[in-house]
């Protein structure tokens, strides 16, 4: 199934929670994520470079996002088997994790969604004006080509936030930049159906996190999506864009802790 080529950093131990980055990012965009647990949580968190992309670039021919959602859902059909699991999906991931709620319906026990990519075409989102709030000047010293990177996502202008997106985000957006998967999957971003179509039979908790000034996805597709879930928790963060668990580091870890709160909660 070539899952020896899939790249995962597991941490701790317990009950899996699948971490599912975005486009064209790496397992590193979620790592800030990590501050919601501590050593005496019992869960297993699997930081997933997904197929074609990051250190698990090699061993598989992506030539879309169906390709991705594949290769993705043989590793976790092999993983575990008949074991349950809950997802984390950010961006892209999160359209990835539209797809997997259909295929493994109520083995995944809750899903939470950073910024999630319901919308696969970019020139079809409904997106808000860019919107920066400059809170303190750039290192002088930074490279043009991290400014530019930077400010193509920055909401929350800041050194503080850029010592952040060059730890978590920077590594996999230069670790792909040569990468010929992104090449495909940027001309073939869609699946074979909608989220909602994809979702329409889901029961369990979904969590949806958002920034109001993500220019990338937006935030009212992603509600049209919430309006029909069964289960579901909608929050649109205000001064927050597509990286927004750096922009609002704060808000989301308390999202995040409640979302796994209740997941214990349910899983007693």
């Amino acid at each position: 199934m070539g899952n020896e080529h899939v790249f995962v950093r597991k941490i701790g131990e317990g009950f899996p929670i699948v971490m599912l980055h975005g486009f064209p990012l790496d397992h590193r965009s979620l790592l800030p994520l990590e501050q919601c647990f501590s050593q005496h949580d019992h869960w297993q968190r699997y930081y997933i470079d997904l197929p074609g992309l990051g250190q698990s670039c090699d061993g598989f021919d992506i030539r879309s996002a169906s390709d991705v959602l594949k290769a993705l859902g043989d590793y976790l059909t092999e993983e575990f088997a008949e074991i349950d699991f809950a997802i984390v999906g950010y961006s892209f991931g999160g359209l990835l994790a539209s797809a997997l709620a259909a295929q493994y319906g109520d083995r995944i026990r809750s899903i939470f969604l950073l910024a999630p990519e319901f919308v696969p075409d970019d020139k079809a989102r409904t997106l808000p004006k860019k919107t920066v709030y400059h809170v303190s000047d750039l290192p002088r010293d930074a490279a043009e080509q991290e400014i530019t990177a930077y400010k193509a996502t920055a909401v929350v202008e800041s050194a503080e936030n850029f010592e952040l997106f060059k730890r978590y985000i920077l590594p996999g957006l230069m670790g792909n930049s040569e990468n010929e998967a992104v090449r495909y999957l940027a001309d073939n971003p869609a699946l074979a159906t909608t989220p909602a179509e994809y979702m329409s039979q889901y029961r369990h908790p979904v969590t949806i996190v958002v920034g109001e000034n993500d220019t990338m996805i937006g935030y009212e597709d992603a509600f049209a999506l919430y309006r029909t879930l069964q289960e579901s928790t909608y929050v649109c963060l205000p001064k927050a864009g597509h990286t927004l668990h750096l922009d609002q580091a704060e808000a989301v870890q308390c999202i995040f802790r409640r979302w796994l709160s209740d997941l214990g909660q349910q899983l007693r």
